[in-house]
């Protein structure tokens, strides 16, 4: 078991239990305007964190409300240079003005899962950092991971709890069935065999290796409050610090 972990939740999306999952979560990744949120909520979320002490990171997405930013679209490399530097820049400036600098950048949906297989779309996500020093969240082996590496940007890798992944380390669509998990025992369990023993096991059954900074629950899983507050006690109880992977 690793001695020092974070827990990250994607935050500011309108499920409602926002406040409470920022009592057990460390690191919180809020939607900046695009798929989710609003700048009033961005506000408060802010806040909430910063009286938490839990770290802030902005989580761009396609201007895609409808689709809750998990549907795939076409932009020029400018159009996606420009879509994800706009939502960085609004949070942080909202994070500047309260004195509570984000931590770092994690995409969220359809554009996270380009961004973790494709050189070029990373490259595009790590152009639009540029003006921040923010570390990048990513998927452990993924392409955003070397692109950040090979530019000196720190990295923090995060695994899902609640989401299968397929025999190259992405994450299965969720159009396939059981791409998302929902037995807690068995999302603990899981977890548990990847932190101990560096292997998860793939949706078609296969074993990988894998090695992370960070476990993330997704904020709109039904059960999310639940399943955070399973998994924080666990890791406490087998002698791990759960912590924000950078202090303020």
């Amino acid at each position: 078991m690793t001695s020092i972990i974070d827990i990250n939740c994607d935050l500011g999306e309108g499920m409602g239990s926002d406040a409470e999952l920022l009592n057990i979560v460390t690191s919180a990744n809020i939607a900046c305007g695009a798929h989710a949120g609003d700048p009033q909520t961005m506000q408060h979320t802010l806040m909430l964190a910063k009286q938490r002490g839990v770290a802030a990171g902005a989580h761009p997405g396609y201007q895609d409300r409808e689709g809750f930013g998990r549907r795939p679209h076409s932009l020029s490399d400018h159009a996606m240079v420009s879509l994800v530097q706009q939502q960085i820049e609004s949070l942080a400036e909202m994070a500047d003005a309260i004195n509570y600098p984000l931590s770092h950048v994690r995409a969220h949906g359809a554009l996270g899962n380009l961004t973790d297989a494709d050189e070029k779309a990373a490259t595009l996500l790590l152009d639009a950092m540029a003006q921040r020093p923010l570390a990048l969240m990513t998927l452990t082996n993924s392409a955003a991971q070397r692109i950040a590496q090979q530019r000196h940007r720190p990295v923090v890798t995060q695994f899902f709890a609640d989401r299968a992944y397929d025999d190259n380390g992405q994450l299965v669509a969720r159009s396939k069935p059981d791409s998302v998990l929902h037995d807690e025992k068995e999302i603990v369990q899981r977890l548990l065999t990847a932190l101990d023993r560096g292997i998860l096991v793939t949706y078609t059954k296969r074993e990988i290796p894998i090695a992370f900074d960070s476990i993330c629950v997704h904020g709109d899983t039904p059960n999310a409050l639940s399943l955070a507050e399973k998994i924080r006690k666990v890791l406490e109880d087998s002698g791990a610090k759960v912590r924000p992977f950078v202090e303020h």
